[in-house]
């Protein structure tokens, strides 16, 4: 298991070596789905990091509090280098490859809305109070729903 670091630090590299800019929000949502799909495909968890679910969907705030400070602008490569301390694996490394090419599209703002519709894990879990945790178990049932049924998909997600 990796941290959000380890995670965020490869998405940025495939940004970095396409000319994409992602910005903290981007970032933070790229991290948090691609943990949903390994834990719906591999029933083990992506990250160590702690979920919450806050107004604008969920959030690993460990990465937010790094990477707020960027706010509209590209997240630095070497501030979430620095925090990374594992290296990943081949598999892992083309696991966040395949999360890369099926969201690198999407701005920030598309998948924090595509994170909270109805059904999603925090839709389950939000009731309008601040940090209230999303456990592994409800992010996993939800991934290893749409892998099961991808056409009642409504969130948008298995794009």
């Amino acid at each position: 298991m990796y941290n959000c670091f380890d995670i965020a630090k490869q998405f940025l590299k495939y940004a970095k070596e396409e000319g994409i800019d992602v910005e903290p929000m981007k970032l933070l949502k790229l991290t948090y789905i691609a943990h949903g799909w390994h834990l719906g495909f591999y029933s083990k968890p992506l990250i160590n990091n702690t979920i919450e679910a806050w107004k604008f969907g969920p959030v690993i705030p460990d990465l937010y509090h790094i990477t707020k400070r960027f706010g509209f602008s590209n997240v630095d490569y070497d501030t979430i280098s620095m925090r990374s301390s594992n290296k990943l694996s081949e598999n892992e490394e083309k696991f966040i490859k395949v999360i890369w090419e099926n969201y690198k599209q999407f701005s920030g703002l598309d998948l924090s809305t595509k994170t909270h519709l109805k059904g999603t894990p925090w839709f389950e879990v939000y009731d309008g109070t601040f940090n209230k945790v999303i456990d592994n178990q409800t992010i996993e049932k939800y991934y290893k729903d749409l892998i099961a049924n991808p056409t009642n998909d409504t969130t948008g997600e298995s794009n």
